[in-house]
């Protein structure tokens, strides 16, 4: 009877053990997330751009967050929906001559490519997104500081080892959003609404903005439970990135489980931000010819 309980005890633990494993990380759970429409089934990217951060969703479910380093002001990553094209490994760079002029400016040495390895701005992968002409993907980098940031001409750098991690997750027709919101409404497990507003890097005009009072009084209205305006306020004019609870009575409260976002802007048809144009914005390409046969031939 003792062995009987003590069996029963051990398989608790390991179902525990494993729930632990599969439980989504605190910092990634306690992100806020943007408003999009999330594919049901199969992998999903969302990159927001004015949070400098990359969802991984997988059937619907929050997966993974990675900090990313999008496109500068000049050079900004285009808005949009695409899919996966594209898987290579230890790619070369085959330099634009936009930014062979750009090395010049500087007084840098003109490089025309850059061969695999630790000095390729590349980094060990390269992970497609979108035409091969628009030259867009996710990467690693040679320079991990600029990770989080604003710092790239076009394409989305990360950290290799999240690049690495990204690339083995992966795969061909995986679906690629990538959105512009500055305002992040979400609500926690205990149903507290958070607020998130971010600093408009590109300097687009916030199409949200005109529906965020309607949506926040809708709030009010359902849930029966007062919104705190000086937040909402102090929120728009900092722009710190910070979740800030405007419906809890303290405004020192602490996130409740996890994030999830409300769906105001998902249900709306709004207009997009412009994307620069290929004259303003030069991106870094995916390898050459040769290199796509050979990795296409690694990732099958």
């Amino acid at each position: 009877m003792q062995s009987n309980r003590m069996s029963a005890a051990r398989a608790r633990l390991a179902l525990l053990a494993v729930a632990a494993c599969l439980a989504l990380p605190a910092a990634a759970a306690e992100t806020p997330a943007p408003d999009v429409q999330i594919s049901a089934a199969g992998r999903h990217l969302v990159l927001n751009l004015p949070q400098a951060r990359l969802f991984l969703y997988q059937d619907g479910k929050l997966d993974r967050v990675f900090p990313v380093a999008v496109g500068k002001m000049l050079t900004q990553t285009p808005i949009g929906s695409f899919d996966i094209t594209g898987i290579y490994r230890d790619p070369s760079w085959h330099v634009p001559k936009s930014i062979q002029d750009e090395m010049k400016r500087n007084g840098k040495p003109v490089q025309t490519v850059v061969p695999p390895g630790p000095d390729n701005p590349l980094g060990p992968v390269f992970v497609r997104f979108g035409e091969s002409k628009l030259g867009l993907g996710f990467h690693g980098t040679n320079a991990p500081a600029s990770v989080p940031g604003f710092r790239s001409h076009g394409c989305v750098r990360l950290r290799n080892d999240d690049a690495l991690a990204l690339a083995n997750t992966v795969s061909r027709g995986d679906a690629v959003t990538v959105a512009y919101q500055t305002i992040l409404l979400n609500e926690d497990e205990a149903g507290q609404l958070w607020l998130t507003v971010y600093r408009n890097h590109y300097k687009q005009d916030d199409p949200s903005m005109p529906y965020l009072a309607d949506t926040l009084l809708a709030w009010q209205r359902q849930h029966q439970i007062a919104l705190y305006g000086q937040r909402v306020d102090n929120a728009l004019k900092q722009r710190n990135g910070t979740p800030v609870c405007i419906s809890c009575k303290s405004a020192k409260a602490q996130v409740s489980g996890a994030l999830s976002p409300l769906p105001w802007l998902s249900r709306m048809s709004l207009p997009q931000p412009l994307p620069a144009t290929d004259e303003q914005a030069p991106r870094e390409p995916g390898p050459p010819v040769s290199q796509r046969a050979r990795a296409a031939h690694r990732t099958g």
